[in-house]
């Protein structure tokens, strides 16, 4: 059935191919190359902010929402790989590329300059699969630390024991806890049109849209997020 009063084009009309004749018909063609970025990030170009802490095997784990990578490079960036994993399960990340002064509040029907991918389940071992595991290179190394390899130094006396703790992260026995020991490797097409133009800079969050550390005093949500590489494709 047609919907009243919305035309429907079976091809461009003469005011159409009209209107739009200053742009070229044919497709953008380049090369480009990639420059890889890790852990701990600390490069010239770079902007961090907003993290818990750094690990050289999974990544900086970064605050949900707030913590941020943000690259500016000498080139025009088309695509950004980001790779890493989630404290917990259901992880996301996000790509914007916003001008100066431009945010989701004042776009006003132009390109919304920002990707996001969701159902991110892969996720690092906690704390407390090393402790619950017993494994045994971390026994020793905390031992070696001075540190106690036991939940009461973690939660500060709110996981009890290996039942405690299993009951916590399952919620309740109400859900599966987090077992999924994978990365994530997400890729961004950044986005760009006849008016806007391949951006050079680009800010990267994420996070996961679980509670972290359930039933314990570090319970938090949305959950952490940690990224370890960062891969931008520059034009040129």
């Amino acid at each position: 059935m047609a919907i009243e009063n919305l035309p429907l084009y079976k091809t461009f009309s003469e005011e159409q191919l009209k209107m739009y004749k200053p742009f070229s018909r044919k497709p953008d063609e380049f090369s480009t190359k990639i420059r890889a970025y890790q852990t701990p990030f600390i490069y010239e170009n770079l902007e961090v902010g907003d993290f818990y802490e750094i690990d050289v095997c999974k990544g900086i784990e970064f605050k949900a929402d707030t913590g941020f990578i943000t690259i500016t490079e000498d080139r025009p960036i088309a695509a950004v790989t980001v790779i890493g994993s989630g404290c917990v399960a259901r992880g996301y990340n996000i790509v914007e590329w916003w001008d100066e002064g431009e945010s989701i509040d004042n776009v006003d029907n132009k390109t919304v300059k920002r990707l996001r991918v969701d159902n991110l389940n892969g996720i690092h071992p906690s704390v407390w699969i090393h402790i619950l595991a017993k494994v045994p290179f971390l026994v020793e190394s905390w031992k070696n630390a001075g540190i106690p390899f036991n939940y009461d130094y973690v939660a500060h006396g709110s996981v009890k024991d290996d039942f405690d703790l299993l009951k916590k992260l399952s919620l309740g026995f109400y859900d599966n806890m987090p077992l999924a020991f994978f990365e994530n490797s997400v890729h961004f097409a950044v986005g760009h049109g006849p008016i806007s133009t391949y951006p050079k800079k680009v800010t990267i969050r994420c996070g996961c849209k679980e509670t972290e550390d359930p039933g314990s005093k570090l319970e938090r949500y949305p959950g952490d997020y940690a990224i370890r590489l960062v891969q931008v494709h520059v034009i040129g």
